[in-house]
């Protein structure tokens, strides 16, 4: 995800682990405060990025985050 801190890449392991289980609560957060401030997410499907309003998917192979843009 690009943010105030740069490009910032979240990953989880495909296990059942406390680990695991933390990494994609933070990844849904992240995607449902995102939503909340009116960014768009794509996710990767069949090796291009479409436009996703579904409730977060942890098999999806990717997701980005579309920070809306500000004029002034």
């Amino acid at each position: 995800m690009a943010n105030r801190r740069g490009h910032q890449v979240l990953e989880w392991p495909d296990t059942d682990t406390e680990e695991a289980r933390q990494q994609l609560a933070l990844a849904e957060r992240i995607i449902q405060e995102a939503r909340a401030h009116g960014a768009l997410v794509s996710k990767k499907v069949n090796g291009q990025h479409v436009l996703d309003r579904a409730p977060f998917d942890p098999q999806v192979e990717e997701y980005q985050i579309v920070a809306p843009i500000a004029g002034g």
